[in-house]
């Protein structure tokens, strides 16, 4: 089954790909320059570092592994952007991945990166 998302929809969720897109390189920038300091690791940082806290990251710079870890996070969510990005413009935006059927259009101005029905995410996550 596929979901054919309306111009106003498709034009919502773009926008919020792309603000989440932008975001997401500034906050890499960020890092990559704390990342330059001298470093030594503070384990403690890590759970505020790992849970978004980016007030953490700018107030303790010197966590470089923490940091590098939260890039990589960073970059995965660009890639997982990219897919939704990719998926929108080839129509396929608003059908899951996993099993065909339409994903609610609540679900996308939630989570405009959902590639999969609340179903399918589930039964994802749990495996």
């Amino acid at each position: 089954m596929t979901t054919t998302l309306t111009a106003g929809q498709r034009a919502l969720i773009e926008n919020e790909l792309r603000a989440r897109e932008h975001a997401l390189e500034a906050e890499l920038r960020t890092l990559a320059e704390q990342a330059g300091a001298a470093s030594d690791s503070r384990t403690a940082l890590a759970s505020q570092l790992l849970n978004d806290d980016p007030e953490a990251a700018r107030e303790h710079p010197d966590d470089r592994a923490v940091m590098l870890a939260r890039a990589d996070q960073l970059r995965q969510e660009q890639v997982t952007i990219g897919d939704a990005l990719l998926a929108l413009r080839q129509g396929r935006l608003g059908t899951c991945s996993a099993c065909g059927e339409a994903i609610a259009f609540d679900r996308l101005k939630a989570q405009p990166m959902a590639l999969r029905c609340l179903r399918c995410q589930a039964s994802a996550e749990t495996r």
